[in-house]
């Protein structure tokens, strides 16, 4: 089912990352994949756009200056217009129990930084998917 979700169909994803060239890469694969992207170089940048837009994703580095990617998740879970919103932890730190520690968080999915394409892409489809079962 994910796989139908490989070429978007104008779905916006907010990039949330202190390092604008990783923000720019991502932006760039998906959006060329068809996604609408937006862009946040912290988690005061992406509580702002949150609070006019709602993406069908957020796509979240764990480790930014001032506020990290734990607390913009918490700001999420919190909000009830968001609380359901898919969030992907993006992480250089790629051990198991990360992954274990961002899920238990309330992540809904995890990518260990360097990631490929495909990689970002299989991930989009799966939260996509999975978005869909729940509507039905």
């Amino acid at each position: 089912m994910a796989e139908k979700y490989l070429l978007g169909g104008g779905e916006t994803i907010l990039i949330v990352d202190d390092d604008s060239a990783y923000c720019d890469a991502m932006a760039e694969i998906l959006a060329f994949a068809g996604f609408r992207t937006l862009k946040a170089n912290g988690v005061e940048a992406a509580v702002s756009i949150l609070a006019e837009i709602t993406p069908e994703i957020i796509l979240s580095d764990t480790m930014m200056p001032v506020a990290d990617g734990g607390i913009l998740l918490r700001i999420v879970r919190s909000e009830p217009r968001l609380r359901d919103l898919p969030v992907v932890t993006v992480s250089a730190r790629a051990m198991v129990s990360d992954k274990a520690e961002a899920i238990a968080a309330g992540a809904s999915g995890f990518l260990a930084k360097p990631f490929s394409a495909a990689e970002l892409l299989a991930e989009i489809g799966r939260q996509l998917a999975r978005m869909d079962r729940k509507a039905a």
